[in-house]
């Protein structure tokens, strides 16, 4: 049996939210977060991470390689929802009197095995 290669997965960290969100993943995948209409972005994990590095992943368009924050989910990550905040700085509108906006996102873990598109 030939060993398929997982797809990355792409979030990406929109005015709306994080997308798709939650992403299911499983152990050994590359999670890729991305900006898209947003200036820049901070990703804090709120219940323990599923990557080896536990965050915050800081994201600016500054330089494409800032733009993009890309990490493996561990081997031995458990098998459930680990959810996390996206922390947007606050649009031009709401500087005024605004705070960061803050967006939810989850990675749901499991080990099933991936479905084939055919």
């Amino acid at each position: 049996m030939a060993n398929k290669t997982l797809k990355p997965i792409v979030i990406l960290i929109q005015p709306s939210g994080p997308n798709p969100s939650p992403a299911l993943v499983r152990p050994g995948e590359e999670v890729t977060f991305r900006l898209d209409g947003v200036n820049s972005a901070e990703v804090q994990f709120t219940d323990g991470s599923c990557f080896s590095e536990p965050g915050p992943f800081i994201l600016n368009n500054g330089s494409p390689l800032a733009a993009n924050s890309e990490h493996t989910v561990t081997l031995t990550a458990v098998p459930r929802n680990y959810p996390y905040n996206v922390i947007l700085p606050p649009s031009v509108e709401s500087r005024l009197g605004g705070n960061a906006e803050t967006k939810k996102g989850g990675l749901d873990v499991t080990t099933d095995p991936p479905k084939d598109p055919k």
